[in-house]
């Protein structure tokens, strides 16, 4: 297994686990009293999933080249904590800001790669 495909999972996971976790909590926050309660196992959830499915689908084509799903998945990790960092050190922005603009050019980086590798077709011959 590559450090490449590594990162790419473990960057999946994380900003899926940090999406779904905050979106459940503030979303459950006026019905529950302790929403993070049931905003951290979804979160642990949905990461472990999203990761899972990046370590098992890169690089399962015949020339070793990633599956469109999987390296869109994984840009998007890559582009959200990279959005995140930059959002909440350099700019100091809030932290729901933050998560919102890095989530949303977050899935824009993620469906332009995944399109891209998609449409692009190995070389025959």
């Amino acid at each position: 297994m590559r450090v490449r495909t590594l990162v790419y999972a473990a960057a999946a996971g994380l900003a899926t686990f940090l999406v779904v976790f905050v979106a459940v909590s503030e979303l459950l926050l006026p019905y529950l009293e302790f929403s993070v309660l049931v905003g951290l196992p979804a979160g642990i959830g949905a990461g472990v999933l999203i990761a899972a499915v990046v370590l098992v689908q890169f690089g399962r084509n015949a020339d070793g080249t990633p599956q469109p799903l999987a390296l869109g998945l994984g840009t998007f990790g890559v582009t959200f904590l990279t959005i995140l960092v930059v959002a909440l050190v350099l700019l100091r922005a809030g932290v729901i800001g933050s998560i919102v603009s890095a989530t949303g050019i977050g899935i824009v980086g993620g469906l332009v790669v995944g399109i891209r590798a998609r449409r692009e077709k190995p070389p025959t011959g």
